[in-house]
């Protein structure tokens, strides 16, 4: 949002001119800090593109919305910034009044689509935690992606595109200077391109917190009750072996009798392992099986404490025929999905976070400088923390994911 500040300039001009020779080679290596800083954004963003096109495991509806956002900070380093580094460096504009609406105009264009980006992604990470099976659909997950990363680019153009057709010519525009000159503009861009999707995204992280919240609640509540259910079934953890394959041994206790072991031979069937202690534990028809697995349940409830975290766990209830129903635990497949979702939920609040952190004192100064002047160093400091942000994501996918650290490390490597 550099074309924000250029108010400025004209003012920069004539202290450079009064400045001695030591203060210019102060203001040069200004200037070649922030060049290196466009080279740190276009490095660590190329990488996250690159990343999510080679990793197939990073090719998910979420990374594909970073990647729009990567796109979007990779624009501003590469068409936006280094005209802010010019400006800072000769003090004035020295191109047409076109060049110059051009370069306001894909300012105004490549912040808005950054902060629209997150709201797309902020609606994604709803849909995936509050309505998992619709997203995990994956001709419905593409065509959703598409046509979000559409609507933020077609909204960051028709939010911006006012520019380009005279909006910013006004009876007081100063050709040495390239601004947003109608300050009527600079309030209208500020509220849509910022407060409103701002406002919208962390509305939708309350809900995203909120369907968590609720989760939790729901799972405490149904353990619970399955901990002073009275007529409770026995449920048996199976831990597989890794090292021991000849034996197994079973250890159940009841309500009403101390724990009672018993030798298993190895070709039982994990069916049969879990059936409650009865006259023929052990039926003809079972078909032999090499799981080795030591089952430990006391009153009807698994020890969790004595249960591997690599185990895969089983559910077995007793059905009133005497026989036992055993399932793989899809409970297990589902909550690693929801672990991972709501990892990922967090990481991206992150990213929200520091976006917030990065720009919203610019925002606030862009539109307290219409009616009162702001110090010319404040309003530079805060307009390049807001084009620091670009270069922290990268980062923050880094720290955060580990699919991404792989990744990076993989390509780095090459």
């Amino acid at each position: 949002m550099s074309a924000y500040n250029e108010s400025y300039y004209g003012n920069g001009t004539e202290v450079s001119n009064t400045t001695d020779h030591v203060e210019k080679q102060q203001y040069n290596y200004y200037a070649m800090l922030l060049t290196l800083l466009i080279f740190v954004i276009v490095f660590g963003n190329v990488l996250v593109c690159m990343a999510v096109s080679r990793e197939k495991a990073l090719q998910t509806t979420t990374n594909y919305l970073i990647v729009s956002l990567a796109v979007a900070d990779l624009l501003v380093a590469t068409l936006v910034m280094p005209w802010v580094v010019y400006l800072e460096v000769v003090g004035e504009w020295r191109f047409s009044k076109i060049h110059c609406d051009i370069f306001v105009t894909l300012d105004v264009m490549m912040c808005t689509a950054s902060i629209l980006n997150l709201c797309a992604i902020s609606i994604d990470r709803y849909t995936a935690v509050a309505m998992p099976m619709l997203y995990n659909t994956r001709y419905s997950s593409k065509r959703r992606v598409t046509v979000m990363i559409t609507v933020v680019w077609v909204l960051s153009f028709a939010i911006s595109s006012p520019l380009l057709f005279g909006l910013n010519n006004t009876d007081t525009r100063d050709d040495s200077l390239c601004i947003i000159a109608n300050p009527a503009f600079v309030v209208y861009s500020s509220i849509v391109s910022f407060y409103v999707p701002f406002i919208i995204t962390l509305l939708v992280y309350v809900q995203i917190y909120v369907v968590l919240q609720k989760r939790r609640k729901r799972v405490n509540t149904k353990r619970s009750a399955q901990r002073t259910e009275d007529d409770a079934v026995p449920k048996i953890l199976i831990q597989e072996a890794v090292e021991h394959s000849n034996d197994m041994e079973l250890d159940m206790a009841s309500s009403t009798s101390l724990p009672e072991k018993k030798k298993l031979a190895p070709a039982a069937t994990g069916h049969q392992l879990l059936t409650p202690a009865s006259s023929n534990p052990y039926p003809s028809s079972a078909p032999p099986s090499p799981m080795v697995s030591r089952l430990n349940a006391e009153n009807g409830h698994a020890k969790d404490g004595n249960v591997s975290k690599a185990a895969k766990e089983i559910e077995t209830q007793a059905l009133s025929n005497g026989k036992a129903q055993t399932s793989v635990k899809a409970i297990n497949k589902r909550k690693m999905s929801q672990q991972k979702e709501k990892k990922a939920t967090q990481m991206l609040a992150i990213v929200l976070g520091v976006f917030i952190i990065c720009w919203l004192p610019f925002f606030i100064t862009h539109i307290l400088n219409i009616y009162c002047k702001v110090p010319v160093e404040m309003y530079n400091a805060f307009t390049w923390l807001g084009y620091v942000n670009s270069a922290v994501n990268p980062i923050i996918y880094t720290t955060f994911n580990v699919e991404f650290r792989k990744a990076f490390i993989k390509i780095l490597h090459c």
